[in-house]
């Protein structure tokens, strides 16, 4: 039984990685590219997510796939949802806002600092 409750830890941490695995790959699913791009990053992602799943599944030495390995890598995945993900998403929006205010700097106020440094030297 304490097999089984390892085992079933073990495939929630596998979906818990899917799920950061799933945020790695965000910006091939922004709504601006073409529909077959979003589609083909959904099958990478299942394909790499299906790998990782066998890779602990060999690792582990779990020699058949069960049913509640399925379940744990769901609940995983969803603790990922629900907790890390909106951490996560929180710290990405403030590096790009910050990345964004960094770039954002106006021809005039360009021009204006240009001619304040021409007429300091002169």
């Amino acid at each position: 039984m304490s097999g089984q409750i390892c085992a079933a830890l073990v495939f929630a941490v596998c979906g818990v990685l899917g799920g950061a695995l799933y945020d790695a790959m965000f910006p091939l699913r922004l709504p601006r590219l073409p529909p077959w791009v979003r589609t083909g990053s959904d099958a990478v992602f299942g394909l790499l997510f299906a790998f990782v799943c066998v890779a602990v599944s060999v690792s582990a030495g779990l020699s058949a796939f069960r049913g509640y390995f399925l379940l744990s890598c769901l609940l995983g995945f969803a603790l990922y949802a629900k907790t890390l993900h909106k951490t996560v998403a929180f710290l990405a929006k403030k590096i790009y806002n910050k990345i964004k205010s960094l770039q954002k700097v106006e021809p005039c106020s360009k021009r204006r600092a240009l001619r304040k440094k021409r007429s300091e030297r002169s």
